[in-house]
Formats: structure tokens, sequence, C-alpha cells
């Protein structure tokens, strides 16, 4: 394999070429988010020139608690996201969206780097920080999807609940079909990517391998790996948040609590 062609920072200030095309079409077109672009690209580029010193500080570090420390703030931020980008998101279920991003992200990653790819040590920033990445974001966005549909599926569906469990259906019953609903639309996105990987698609951890000197062929299994990895998280992290959901939108006389499913 070649030496990693390297990127100097003029180069990389050769980026902004994308940046003026962006704004081009949108001053074409009319599309006012000249603003919104350039704040974009500010930021994804600060941000991402930070990270790099940050990790490749916790890198020499090699730190246990520091490597979870990072993960820690990961899933912090995560699941308070997760609540912000919903619409109306009700008081109290930050705690939700925290045990749903937890238990599915420490699953996927003990799963990933112990029983698949045998990270040693365990705690090994180079795998664990840009792999948990990946995986909390993920989660975090399926969960999302799965949210706004759910209490879409709900507020329609309110009718046929009532008479669900007016018939003595308890909440898991009544609520299935939107809770059915909810979970294929945050694994849409998921189950496509699949189909096309590697026809059309060329993920963004592969070519980086690729690029960066590794076989092919490993970077091929590492990406099986992620992509599989990813939909289960996706999964998981959706289902035990709408089931931990339905504390808020059910009370536990079984009853429907119209103000919260309606948003108000």
């Amino acid at each position: 394999m070649s030496d990693i062609l390297d990127i100097s920072w003029f180069q990389l200030s050769l980026v902004s070429i994308f940046i003026i095309i962006l704004i081009g079409i949108s001053l074409k077109e009319q599309l006012q988010i000249e603003k919104t672009i350039l704040l974009g690209a500010f930021r994804s580029s600060t941000q991402l020139i930070l990270t790099g010193y940050i990790i490749h500080f916790i890198f020499e570090l090699n730190q246990w608690y520091i490597v979870l420390l990072i993960l820690l703030i990961m899933v912090l931020v995560a699941s308070q996201t997760l609540i912000k980008r919903m619409r109306n998101p009700i008081r109290g279920s930050y705690s939700y969206a925290l045990i749903a991003v937890s238990i599915a992200s420490v699953l996927s990653l003990i799963i990933i780097t112990q029983i698949i790819i045998h990270v040693s040590p365990w705690y090994s920033p180079r795998y664990l920080i840009p792999l948990a990445g990946m995986v909390i974001a993920n989660g975090m966005n399926g969960a999302t999807l799965a949210g706004e549909r759910y209490r879409s599926e709900l507020q329609l569906r309110l009718e046929e609940m009532e008479m669900l469990l007016s018939l003595g259906y308890d909440i898991k019953k009544a609520s299935h079909k939107a809770r059915k609903q909810a979970l294929i639309a945050s694994l849409l996105p998921s189950i496509n990517n699949m189909m096309v990987m590697g026809i059309v698609h060329l993920p963004g951890m592969m070519t980086g391998q690729i690029i960066s000197g590794s076989s092919p062929l490993t970077a091929v299994k590492y990406q099986i790996v992620i992509v599989l990895s990813l939909a289960a998280t996706n999964a998981m992290t959706s289902w035990v948040f709408l089931n931990l959901m339905d504390k808020k939108y059910f009370t536990p006389e079984h009853q429907i609590r119209y103000t919260l499913v309606n948003g108000k």
C-alpha cells in the first residue's frame, strides 16, 4: 500500500469551492439560505478541527477514565438532542431518552469491541471513540424518527385505541399498531442503506480505511460489522424509547393522556 496522501492547510482551504457552489445555487434559485450555509460550514469545520485535536490528545493519554468520560458526554448530548428534535417535547422524557441511548449504545459497543473485534485494551480510544460516535448518533436519529412517528400514529388511532382499551386490552396491545409503524419508519433509512451498500454507496468509514492504506477486504469486514450494528442499535434505541414513552402517553389505569398525545 502507498503512503497516505496528507492534506495541507492550504489544500484544505480549497474546499471552499464547494461552499461557493452551494451559495451560487442558493442565490440562483433564491433559496435565501446563504447565511445558514456559511454558518454550517464554519461550525462544522471548527468543531471537526477542535475534535481532531481533542481526540489526538486523548489518544496520547490513553486512559480508561478519560475515554469513559468522553462516552458519557456523547450519550448525554445525544439524549438531549433526541428530545430537542421532537416537536413539543414532553416534560420528563429526557430521562427516557438517556436510558434508551445508554442501553442500546453500551450493548452494541460491547458486542462490537469485545465479542467481534476483540479490542485490547477494552478502552482503546482509537476504536472505542469513533465506533461510539457512529453507534450513539445512529441510535439517536432512529429514536427521534420513531418518537415523532409514534405520537402521530397515536393521534391517528385514538378511537381505535379507546375501543381496544374499553374491551380490556392492555396498553401494549392497544398501541401495537402505532408502535409497529413508528419502528418501521425509524428503521427504513438503515434498511434502505443496507440494500445499496457497496453498489451505490461506499460508506465513509470504508472509504477512509482504504484511503489510509488498509486492505479493501479488511475495510469491507469492518463496514459489515458497522452497518449491521447500526441497524440493530437503531432498533434497540427506538424500541426502548417508545416503550418508556408509554408511561407518558398512558396512565397506570390504562387510560390515554389526550393532552400529551396531541402534543399540547
